[in-house]
Protein backbone atom coordinates (compact mmCIF):
# COMPACT_ATOMS: atom_id res chain seq x y z
CA UNK A 1 0.00 0.00 0.00
CA UNK A 2 1.30 3.42 -0.91
CA UNK A 3 1.40 5.82 2.00
CA UNK A 4 1.28 9.56 1.40
CA UNK A 5 4.65 11.10 0.67
CA UNK A 6 6.13 12.72 3.78
CA UNK A 7 5.78 16.49 3.86
CA UNK A 8 9.11 18.06 2.82
CA UNK A 9 10.81 20.37 5.28
CA UNK A 10 11.98 22.84 2.62
CA UNK A 11 10.67 23.93 -0.76
CA UNK A 12 13.79 24.45 -2.85
CA UNK A 13 15.38 21.05 -3.43
CA UNK A 14 16.35 18.72 -6.29
CA UNK A 15 12.78 17.69 -7.15
CA UNK A 16 11.72 21.33 -7.30
CA UNK A 17 14.58 22.09 -9.70
CA UNK A 18 13.66 19.17 -11.96
CA UNK A 19 10.00 20.20 -12.22
CA UNK A 20 11.13 23.77 -12.87
CA UNK A 21 13.31 22.67 -15.81
CA UNK A 22 10.57 20.39 -17.20
CA UNK A 23 8.09 23.26 -17.30
CA UNK A 24 10.66 25.61 -18.84
CA UNK A 25 11.54 23.17 -21.61
CA UNK A 26 7.96 22.30 -22.48
CA UNK A 27 6.75 25.92 -22.42
CA UNK A 28 9.63 26.92 -24.68
CA UNK A 29 8.30 24.43 -27.25
CA UNK A 30 4.66 25.34 -26.74
CA UNK A 31 5.17 29.11 -26.83
CA UNK A 32 6.97 28.85 -30.16
CA UNK A 33 3.47 28.13 -31.48
CA UNK A 34 2.64 31.80 -30.97
CA UNK A 35 3.93 31.89 -34.56
CA UNK A 36 1.44 29.24 -35.71
CA UNK A 37 -0.79 32.03 -37.14
CA UNK A 38 1.93 32.67 -39.74
CA UNK A 39 1.52 29.10 -40.95
CA UNK A 40 -2.29 29.37 -40.90
CA UNK A 41 -2.20 32.59 -42.97
CA UNK A 42 0.39 31.03 -45.32
CA UNK A 43 -2.07 28.19 -45.89
CA UNK A 44 -4.79 30.69 -46.82
CA UNK A 45 -6.46 31.40 -43.48
CA UNK A 46 -7.46 34.77 -41.98
CA UNK A 47 -7.41 36.27 -38.49
CA UNK A 48 -10.87 34.76 -37.96
CA UNK A 49 -9.48 31.38 -39.02
CA UNK A 50 -6.68 31.78 -36.48
CA UNK A 51 -9.26 32.49 -33.76
CA UNK A 52 -11.35 29.48 -34.78
CA UNK A 53 -8.37 27.12 -34.85
CA UNK A 54 -7.11 28.27 -31.46
CA UNK A 55 -10.64 28.31 -30.05
CA UNK A 56 -11.70 24.90 -31.30
CA UNK A 57 -8.29 23.61 -30.31
CA UNK A 58 -9.35 24.19 -26.70
CA UNK A 59 -11.80 21.32 -27.14
CA UNK A 60 -8.76 19.09 -26.64
CA UNK A 61 -8.29 20.61 -23.18
CA UNK A 62 -11.98 20.42 -22.35
CA UNK A 63 -12.10 16.74 -23.34
CA UNK A 64 -9.10 15.96 -21.13
CA UNK A 65 -10.21 17.86 -18.02
CA UNK A 66 -12.83 15.38 -16.69
CA UNK A 67 -10.26 12.58 -16.81
CA UNK A 68 -6.84 14.10 -16.25
CA UNK A 69 -7.28 14.46 -12.48
CA UNK A 70 -8.04 10.76 -12.18
CA UNK A 71 -5.11 9.90 -14.49
CA UNK A 72 -2.81 11.87 -12.20
CA UNK A 73 -4.19 10.26 -9.04
CA UNK A 74 -4.08 6.72 -10.43
CA UNK A 75 -1.07 6.53 -12.78
CA UNK A 76 1.31 8.91 -11.02
CA UNK A 77 2.70 12.21 -12.20
CA UNK A 78 5.71 10.80 -14.04
CA UNK A 79 3.70 8.57 -16.39
CA UNK A 80 1.18 11.30 -17.16
CA UNK A 81 3.92 13.85 -17.87
CA UNK A 82 5.78 11.56 -20.25
CA UNK A 83 2.65 10.64 -22.23
CA UNK A 84 1.53 14.28 -22.45
CA UNK A 85 4.86 15.60 -23.71
CA UNK A 86 5.20 12.80 -26.27
CA UNK A 87 1.70 13.56 -27.55
CA UNK A 88 2.59 17.25 -27.92
CA UNK A 89 5.86 16.46 -29.71
CA UNK A 90 4.09 14.19 -32.19
CA UNK A 91 1.44 16.79 -32.99
CA UNK A 92 4.03 19.55 -33.44
CA UNK A 93 6.07 17.39 -35.80
CA UNK A 94 3.01 16.76 -38.02
CA UNK A 95 2.01 20.42 -38.53
CA UNK A 96 4.13 21.05 -41.68
CA UNK A 97 2.75 17.96 -43.43
CA UNK A 98 -0.86 19.17 -43.50
CA UNK A 99 -2.34 20.01 -46.89
CA UNK A 100 -5.64 21.34 -45.52
CA UNK A 101 -6.53 23.50 -42.55
CA UNK A 102 -8.69 20.68 -41.19
CA UNK A 103 -5.51 18.86 -40.20
CA UNK A 104 -4.27 21.96 -38.37
CA UNK A 105 -7.53 22.03 -36.36
CA UNK A 106 -7.02 18.42 -35.26
CA UNK A 107 -3.35 18.85 -34.37
CA UNK A 108 -4.08 22.00 -32.40
CA UNK A 109 -6.61 19.98 -30.37
CA UNK A 110 -3.97 17.34 -29.67
CA UNK A 111 -1.46 19.98 -28.56
CA UNK A 112 -4.03 21.48 -26.19
CA UNK A 113 -4.97 18.07 -24.82
CA UNK A 114 -1.30 17.52 -23.99
CA UNK A 115 -0.95 21.04 -22.58
CA UNK A 116 -3.98 20.61 -20.32
CA UNK A 117 -2.68 17.31 -19.02
CA UNK A 118 0.83 18.62 -18.40
CA UNK A 119 -0.18 21.83 -16.62
CA UNK A 120 -2.64 20.05 -14.35
CA UNK A 121 0.04 17.51 -13.47
CA UNK A 122 2.62 20.22 -12.78
CA UNK A 123 0.14 22.01 -10.50
CA UNK A 124 -0.50 18.84 -8.50
CA UNK A 125 3.20 18.01 -8.36
CA UNK A 126 4.03 21.52 -7.16
CA UNK A 127 1.64 21.07 -4.24
CA UNK A 128 2.94 17.59 -3.37
CA UNK A 129 6.59 18.60 -3.17
CA UNK A 130 5.88 21.74 -1.11
CA UNK A 131 6.01 22.07 2.69
CA UNK A 132 2.64 22.63 4.41
CA UNK A 133 1.22 26.08 3.75
CA UNK A 134 3.52 26.85 0.80
CA UNK A 135 1.72 25.21 -2.13
CA UNK A 136 0.86 28.55 -3.78
CA UNK A 137 4.48 29.70 -3.46
CA UNK A 138 5.65 26.38 -4.91
CA UNK A 139 3.38 26.67 -7.94
CA UNK A 140 4.28 30.33 -8.42
CA UNK A 141 8.03 29.69 -8.33
CA UNK A 142 7.86 26.62 -10.56
CA UNK A 143 5.78 28.80 -12.85
CA UNK A 144 8.82 31.04 -13.25
CA UNK A 145 10.29 28.26 -15.37
CA UNK A 146 7.21 28.38 -17.55
CA UNK A 147 7.50 32.15 -17.84
CA UNK A 148 11.11 31.90 -19.00
CA UNK A 149 10.00 29.38 -21.61
CA UNK A 150 7.07 31.61 -22.54
CA UNK A 151 9.57 34.38 -23.26
CA UNK A 152 12.14 32.22 -25.04
CA UNK A 153 9.81 30.48 -27.50
CA UNK A 154 8.43 33.58 -29.28
CA UNK A 155 11.88 35.19 -29.38
CA UNK A 156 13.38 32.08 -30.99
CA UNK A 157 10.54 32.13 -33.52
CA UNK A 158 11.02 35.83 -34.21
CA UNK A 159 14.73 35.27 -34.87
CA UNK A 160 14.04 32.29 -37.12
CA UNK A 161 11.40 33.97 -39.28
CA UNK A 162 13.38 37.22 -39.49
CA UNK A 163 16.16 35.25 -41.20
CA UNK A 164 13.90 33.02 -43.26
CA UNK A 165 13.01 35.62 -45.90
CA UNK A 166 10.04 34.69 -48.09
CA UNK A 167 8.35 31.84 -46.28
CA UNK A 168 7.98 28.46 -47.92
CA UNK A 169 7.14 24.89 -46.92
CA UNK A 170 10.74 24.06 -45.99
CA UNK A 171 10.92 27.02 -43.58
CA UNK A 172 7.87 25.80 -41.69
CA UNK A 173 9.11 22.22 -41.74
CA UNK A 174 12.33 23.19 -39.97
CA UNK A 175 10.47 25.43 -37.53
CA UNK A 176 8.01 22.75 -36.42
CA UNK A 177 10.81 20.18 -36.26
CA UNK A 178 12.54 22.44 -33.74
CA UNK A 179 9.38 22.75 -31.63
CA UNK A 180 8.89 18.98 -31.66
CA UNK A 181 12.53 18.35 -30.70
CA UNK A 182 12.19 20.72 -27.74
CA UNK A 183 9.05 18.93 -26.59
CA UNK A 184 10.90 15.61 -26.88
CA UNK A 185 13.63 16.99 -24.64
CA UNK A 186 10.94 17.80 -22.08
CA UNK A 187 9.65 14.22 -22.36
CA UNK A 188 13.13 12.92 -21.58
CA UNK A 189 13.28 15.05 -18.45
CA UNK A 190 9.80 13.89 -17.40
CA UNK A 191 11.11 10.33 -17.17
CA UNK A 192 12.97 11.42 -14.01
CA UNK A 193 10.05 13.31 -12.41
CA UNK A 194 8.60 12.19 -9.06
CA UNK A 195 6.13 9.50 -10.02
CA UNK A 196 4.94 7.75 -6.90
CA UNK A 197 1.19 7.53 -6.46
CA UNK A 198 0.05 9.20 -3.28
CA UNK A 199 -3.21 7.42 -2.53
CA UNK A 200 -4.56 3.94 -3.26
CA UNK A 201 -8.27 4.69 -2.86
CA UNK A 202 -9.52 6.79 -5.75
CA UNK A 203 -13.01 8.03 -6.67
CA UNK A 204 -14.87 6.04 -9.26
CA UNK A 205 -15.89 7.99 -12.36
CA UNK A 206 -19.52 7.89 -11.21
CA UNK A 207 -18.59 9.70 -7.99
CA UNK A 208 -16.58 12.50 -9.62
CA UNK A 209 -19.63 14.68 -10.24
CA UNK A 210 -20.74 14.22 -6.64
CA UNK A 211 -17.28 15.21 -5.42
CA UNK A 212 -17.22 18.32 -7.58
CA UNK A 213 -20.75 19.27 -6.50
CA UNK A 214 -19.91 18.77 -2.82
CA UNK A 215 -16.75 20.90 -3.07
CA UNK A 216 -17.82 23.36 -5.77
CA UNK A 217 -15.17 26.11 -6.12
CA UNK A 218 -17.83 28.80 -6.51
CA UNK A 219 -17.20 32.34 -7.81
CA UNK A 220 -13.49 31.64 -8.33
CA UNK A 221 -14.55 29.95 -11.58
CA UNK A 222 -15.80 33.34 -12.83
CA UNK A 223 -12.29 34.68 -12.34
CA UNK A 224 -10.93 31.66 -14.24
CA UNK A 225 -13.10 32.61 -17.23
CA UNK A 226 -11.97 36.24 -16.96
CA UNK A 227 -8.31 35.21 -16.78
CA UNK A 228 -8.68 33.39 -20.09
CA UNK A 229 -10.34 36.44 -21.64
CA UNK A 230 -7.52 38.79 -20.68
CA UNK A 231 -4.70 36.33 -21.44
CA UNK A 232 -5.87 35.59 -24.97
CA UNK A 233 -4.61 38.87 -26.39
CA UNK A 234 -1.05 38.99 -24.95
CA UNK A 235 -0.45 35.25 -25.30
CA UNK A 236 -2.04 34.36 -28.66
CA UNK A 237 -3.28 37.36 -30.65
CA UNK A 238 -0.24 39.56 -29.98
CA UNK A 239 1.46 38.30 -33.15
CA UNK A 240 -1.50 39.42 -35.25
CA UNK A 241 -1.69 42.69 -33.27
CA UNK A 242 1.89 43.71 -34.05
CA UNK A 243 1.38 42.73 -37.70
CA UNK A 244 -1.77 44.88 -37.92
CA UNK A 245 0.08 47.86 -36.40
CA UNK A 246 3.02 47.27 -38.79
CA UNK A 247 5.47 46.61 -35.95
CA UNK A 248 8.52 44.35 -36.06
CA UNK A 249 7.78 41.08 -34.28
CA UNK A 250 6.80 40.16 -30.73
CA UNK A 251 10.29 40.02 -29.19
CA UNK A 252 10.09 43.40 -27.41
CA UNK A 253 6.71 42.54 -25.89
CA UNK A 254 7.89 39.24 -24.43
CA UNK A 255 11.25 40.66 -23.33
CA UNK A 256 9.26 43.00 -21.05
CA UNK A 257 6.28 40.72 -20.24
CA UNK A 258 7.98 37.58 -18.98
CA UNK A 259 10.90 39.14 -17.03
CA UNK A 260 8.45 41.38 -15.18
CA UNK A 261 6.45 38.36 -14.04
CA UNK A 262 9.63 36.42 -13.22
CA UNK A 263 11.29 39.15 -11.15
CA UNK A 264 8.13 39.96 -9.20
CA UNK A 265 7.46 36.29 -8.45
CA UNK A 266 10.94 35.90 -7.02
CA UNK A 267 11.07 39.18 -5.10
CA UNK A 268 7.46 39.04 -3.84
CA UNK A 269 7.07 35.28 -3.50
CA UNK A 270 5.85 35.58 0.13
CA UNK A 271 3.40 38.38 -0.65
CA UNK A 272 0.26 36.19 -0.45
CA UNK A 273 1.08 35.29 3.14
CA UNK A 274 1.04 38.99 4.04
CA UNK A 275 -1.49 40.45 1.63
CA UNK A 276 -3.73 37.40 1.21
CA UNK A 277 -4.27 35.25 -1.85
CA UNK A 278 -7.60 36.86 -2.79
CA UNK A 279 -6.18 40.37 -2.66
CA UNK A 280 -3.12 39.23 -4.60
CA UNK A 281 -5.34 37.67 -7.26
CA UNK A 282 -7.34 40.90 -7.59
CA UNK A 283 -4.11 42.88 -8.09
CA UNK A 284 -3.15 40.51 -10.88
CA UNK A 285 -6.51 40.68 -12.66
CA UNK A 286 -6.64 44.49 -12.41
CA UNK A 287 -3.15 44.67 -13.91
CA UNK A 288 -4.17 42.47 -16.84
CA UNK A 289 -7.15 44.72 -17.59
CA UNK A 290 -4.95 47.82 -17.49
CA UNK A 291 -2.42 46.12 -19.77
CA UNK A 292 -5.12 45.51 -22.39
CA UNK A 293 -6.27 49.12 -22.32
CA UNK A 294 -2.68 50.34 -22.64
CA UNK A 295 -2.31 48.39 -25.90
CA UNK A 296 -4.97 50.51 -27.60
CA UNK A 297 -2.82 53.61 -28.35
CA UNK A 298 0.26 51.60 -29.40
CA UNK A 299 1.56 52.69 -32.82
CA UNK A 300 5.33 52.23 -32.40
CA UNK A 301 7.30 49.22 -31.25
CA UNK A 302 8.76 50.86 -28.12
CA UNK A 303 5.22 51.64 -26.95
CA UNK A 304 4.70 47.92 -26.36
CA UNK A 305 6.92 48.12 -23.27
CA UNK A 306 4.44 49.64 -20.82
CA UNK A 307 1.45 47.36 -21.60
CA UNK A 308 3.82 44.38 -21.60
CA UNK A 309 5.19 45.27 -18.15
CA UNK A 310 1.71 45.87 -16.70
CA UNK A 311 0.43 42.61 -18.21
CA UNK A 312 3.47 40.86 -16.75
CA UNK A 313 2.37 42.05 -13.31
CA UNK A 314 -0.99 40.47 -14.05
CA UNK A 315 0.58 37.16 -15.03
CA UNK A 316 2.68 37.13 -11.87
CA UNK A 317 -0.22 37.58 -9.49
CA UNK A 318 -3.04 35.62 -11.10
CA UNK A 319 -2.64 31.98 -12.14
CA UNK A 320 -1.01 30.28 -9.11
CA UNK A 321 -3.32 31.93 -6.59
CA UNK A 322 -6.39 31.23 -8.70
CA UNK A 323 -5.50 27.52 -8.86
CA UNK A 324 -4.61 27.31 -5.18
CA UNK A 325 -7.85 28.98 -4.04
CA UNK A 326 -9.94 26.61 -6.14
CA UNK A 327 -8.02 23.44 -5.29
CA UNK A 328 -8.20 23.97 -1.52
CA UNK A 329 -11.95 23.39 -1.63
CA UNK A 330 -11.40 19.63 -2.10
CA UNK A 331 -9.72 17.07 0.19
CA UNK A 332 -5.96 16.69 -0.44
CA UNK A 333 -6.35 13.24 -2.00
CA UNK A 334 -8.51 14.73 -4.76
CA UNK A 335 -6.38 17.77 -5.54
CA UNK A 336 -5.80 16.44 -9.06
CA UNK A 337 -9.54 16.53 -9.70
CA UNK A 338 -9.88 20.00 -8.14
CA UNK A 339 -7.06 21.37 -10.27
CA UNK A 340 -8.68 19.91 -13.38
CA UNK A 341 -11.96 21.68 -12.59
CA UNK A 342 -10.44 25.17 -12.35
CA UNK A 343 -8.15 24.63 -15.34
CA UNK A 344 -11.18 23.37 -17.25
CA UNK A 345 -12.91 26.67 -16.52
CA UNK A 346 -9.86 28.51 -17.88
CA UNK A 347 -9.94 26.31 -21.00
CA UNK A 348 -13.63 27.08 -21.51
CA UNK A 349 -12.76 30.77 -21.26
CA UNK A 350 -10.03 30.36 -23.88
CA UNK A 351 -12.42 28.46 -26.15
CA UNK A 352 -14.90 31.35 -26.02
CA UNK A 353 -12.23 34.06 -26.12
CA UNK A 354 -10.39 32.79 -29.19
CA UNK A 355 -13.56 32.56 -31.27
CA UNK A 356 -15.26 35.72 -30.01
CA UNK A 357 -12.16 37.92 -29.96
CA UNK A 358 -11.12 36.66 -33.39
CA UNK A 359 -14.53 37.62 -34.81
CA UNK A 360 -14.47 40.99 -33.05
CA UNK A 361 -11.02 41.77 -34.44
CA UNK A 362 -12.15 40.98 -38.00
CA UNK A 363 -15.31 43.11 -37.80
CA UNK A 364 -14.32 45.94 -35.44
CA UNK A 365 -10.52 45.95 -35.11
CA UNK A 366 -8.20 45.54 -32.17
CA UNK A 367 -9.10 48.73 -30.29
CA UNK A 368 -12.78 47.87 -29.89
CA UNK A 369 -11.94 44.28 -29.04
CA UNK A 370 -9.54 45.32 -26.30
CA UNK A 371 -12.15 47.62 -24.73
CA UNK A 372 -14.86 44.95 -24.83
CA UNK A 373 -12.60 42.32 -23.25
CA UNK A 374 -11.43 44.74 -20.54
CA UNK A 375 -15.04 45.64 -19.68
CA UNK A 376 -16.16 42.00 -19.50
CA UNK A 377 -13.22 41.02 -17.28
CA UNK A 378 -13.80 44.00 -14.99
CA UNK A 379 -17.43 42.99 -14.49
CA UNK A 380 -16.55 39.40 -13.65
CA UNK A 381 -13.74 40.27 -11.24
CA UNK A 382 -15.93 42.89 -9.51
CA UNK A 383 -18.57 40.21 -8.90
CA UNK A 384 -15.92 37.91 -7.41
CA UNK A 385 -14.63 40.68 -5.12
CA UNK A 386 -18.17 41.36 -3.90
CA UNK A 387 -18.75 37.69 -3.02
CA UNK A 388 -15.41 37.56 -1.18
CA UNK A 389 -15.80 40.82 0.72
CA UNK A 390 -15.86 39.01 4.11
CA UNK A 391 -12.32 37.74 3.43
CA UNK A 392 -11.07 40.91 1.78
CA UNK A 393 -12.06 43.13 4.72
CA UNK A 394 -10.05 41.13 7.26
CA UNK A 395 -6.33 40.64 7.73
CA UNK A 396 -5.02 37.42 6.18
CA UNK A 397 -4.08 34.56 8.47
CA UNK A 398 -0.42 33.55 8.26
CA UNK A 399 1.10 31.71 6.60
CA UNK A 400 -1.37 31.03 3.78
CA UNK A 401 -3.49 34.13 3.85
CA UNK A 402 -6.93 34.69 2.46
Amino acid sequence: MNAPLPAPERLYHRRFALVFVILFTYMCAHSMLVHLPKYIVWMGGSVATVGNIFGLGMLGSLVARPFVGRWIDLAGCRTVLVVATLCAAGAMALFPFQHHLAGVYVLRMLVQLAQATLLATIAVLAARIAPPGRSAESLAMIGVGGLIGLMAGPIIGDWYFAHAGTLNAADFRWFFTATAATALAAAGLCAFAPGRRVYDVQPEPSSMLRLVAAHWPGPILIVALCLALVQTMPVMFIERFVAARDLHGVTLFYVAYSPTAIILRIVLRRLPARLGRRRTLLVGMASYVCGLLLLIPVQREWQLLVPAIVSGVGHCFSYPFLVDLAAERMPPQHRGLATSVVLGAIDLGFFLAFVIEGALIVHYGFSVTLMVVAAAATAGVTYFAWTQRAFLLHRPAAPRGE
